[in-house]
């Protein structure tokens, strides 16, 4: 089969895509359109971006008809090539969607190629017309100028596509392997510097999962003109979309490029290869659930983290400041976790997992999978194992396998490395199935490698951390503290007019509220309790465990 993909009216933004489909008589054929995509477990229903639709055989329209809200079907009455037109709105700009404009085309194949059903190993040839300035970064193989080929359909959809006449391409090489840096934007940065970061963090996890099964890797970047952030997996590729582009310059957000970058590559092993049974192979026309949020992207948060600590990028101050304390802070402000587990979290991704949701519903598979994470890590180095080790191990046995594995399985395979099945499996009962608070076990590990954790209350911080209510700027109430005597009163959403504190009354609150054009004085006495506390990591000494973990 062939796609053929132009652009009539470029400002427009739609792509123009046609199908060439050699079909036997009577054939049957029906046409899955993605409701989700790899990398991100929520129905986007791309179906929704298609106009125009229609079938045709030699000139000819044929009938067909929509058997859902994403599949289109149609029968090959006789023998021959049937064309599918379409058009597609190449609107989104982020690291899983598509976007068209007067300097760049860029395709993700998950949103806009078919699957068709009996067909799915089927070869695939993608032409796509584009100006002949234009530098291309995809990873699929490349016929000649304007055509690629994808195996099947599963490779198609994991190989973005980008054309621009402003990509600039540079590389670096660890072994055998060909690393691609492709840079869509103005660059802010020293890019030698960047490269050998890079160098850094790939030869560190190269070296722990004990090869690297790719001769090219390419990360594409967008680097955008507006705040942005995301990034998104693939087999052989990981496109990054992150700006403001000059704010790279600084520190501060160029960590943040390279932190999503070490995480992608993470991903090449974790996720790409290494998979639950369930994504074996992605089936993208509805839901598939999933209890392996944990180590999919918690494992993966926290590892793609630590390879800058253990490539040298961070050093152990910096790591504790912008890792560690940030991934506490997170996490303790907000009281999912006592509601709801990561595996329950991990299930409800198609639910609610990438919104904020409702107050205190539920936690997030990537900060608190990356806490568990870290103490798992942090109790096998005390037995002599890491979750490095568990990781090759995971990669042998269930990556290069292509079998897939259970939640039972990695909990076996912590278990073994760790030599006492019921503290594990007390572990997860309690932190990945359970609701139990982690930060006691979390103080107590760190200890271990010489990091003290510190909880801290500002002195001006009255609102906040003596009667556990967080302002914003606006005035607005953003959060009420589920403990506090304010979360009997008070509203998410109300607007402090006035404020007071009478001391005469033992600290009372007087609070003026505007609550839906209506006014409301509440007053909260002063517990003496405090809410809120911002976590502070203090490296202690040099222990054997914290080298250990470092190296």
């Amino acid at each position: 089969m062939q796609y053929f993909i132009s652009r009539n009216s470029i400002p427009s933004q739609f792509v123009n895509i046609k199908l060439k489909l050699s079909c036997e008589t009577g054939e049957k054929v029906k046409l899955q359109l993605a409701a989700w995509r790899p990398g991100r477990y929520e129905l986007t229903n791309y179906a929704q971006k298609i106009r125009a639709f229609k079938i045709s055989h030699l000139s000819k329209p044929i009938n067909w008809k929509k058997q859902s809200k994403d599949c289109w079907t149609f029968t090959a009455d006789v023998p021959g090539i049937y064309e599918i037109n379409y058009e597609f709105y190449a609107n989104q700009m982020d690291a899983g969607g598509c976007w068209s404009d007067e300097i760049q085309l860029y395709l993700n194949f998950s949103n806009c190629l078919f699957e068709i059903n009996h067909r799915e190993n089927e070869a695939i040839l993608i032409q796509i017309d584009f100006p002949n300035n234009y530098k291309v970064a995809c990873s699929l193989i490349r016929q000649d100028h304007t055509t690629w080929s994808a195996k099947n359909y599963q490779e198609a959809i994991d190989s973005p596509f980008l054309a621009s006449k402003d990509l600039k391409h540079y590389e670096y090489s660890i072994a055998s392997s060909r690393f691609h840096l492709w840079f869509n934007g103005s660059i802010h940065f020293d890019i030698n510097e960047l490269i050998e970061v890079f160098k850094g963090f790939t030869q560190a996890q190269i070296k722990d999962f004990g090869d690297f099964l790719a001769d090219d890797y390419h990360f594409i970047f967008q680097l955008l003109a507006f705040k942005h952030y995301h990034g998104v997996e693939h087999q052989y590729s990981t496109v990054i979309t992150i700006g403001p582009d000059k704010d790279l310059s600084e520190r501060t957000l160029l960590k943040e490029l390279i932190g999503v970058s070490s995480h992608e590559l993470y991903h090449f092993w974790n996720v790409c290869r290494i998979r639950p049974k369930e994504l074996i192979p992605y089936s993208l026309a509805q839901e598939i659930y999933l209890d392996a949020g944990l180590v999919l992207e918690g494992v993966t948060t926290y590892m793609g983290d630590l390879y800058l600590l253990k490539s040298g990028y961070f050093d152990l101050k910096e790591y504790c400041e912008e890792i560690l304390q940030k991934l506490f802070q997170k996490e303790f402000d907000s009281f999912g976790w006592k509601n709801q587990s990561i595996s329950e979290s991990s299930g409800d991704l198609w639910l609610d997992g990438y919104k904020a949701g409702i107050p205190d519903k539920k936690v997030s598979i990537y900060n608190r999978g990356a806490i568990i994470s870290l103490c798992i890590d942090l109790i096998l180095l005390q037995k002599g194992s890491s979750l490095t080790k568990v990781m090759k191990l995971m990669w042998e046995r269930f990556g290069k396998t292509q079998i897939g594995y259970t939640m039972a399985d990695f909990q076996t395979m912590i278990a073994e490395a760790h030599g006492e099945a019921k503290v594990i499996q007390d572990f997860f009962e309690s932190y990945v199935f359970g609701v139990a608070d982690i930060l006691p076990l979390l103080k107590q590990n760190l200890e271990a490698v010489g990091i003290q954790i510190e909880t801290v209350y500002p002195e001006k911080s009255t609102l906040l951390n003596n009667f556990g209510i967080r302002v914003a700027e606006n005035g607005l109430i953003t959060q009420v503290h589920p403990d506090s005597d304010a979360y009997k009163n008070c509203m998410i959403g109300d607007k402090i007019i006035e404020s007071s504190i009478e001391t005469e009354k033992g600290q009372t609150l007087e609070i003026l509220i505007e609550r839906q054009s209506r006014r409301i004085n509440i007053s909260l006495p002063n517990t003496e309790s405090f809410y809120f506390p911002q976590f502070k990591c203090r490296i202690l000494s040099e222990t054997k465990w914290r080298l250990d973990w470092i190296k």
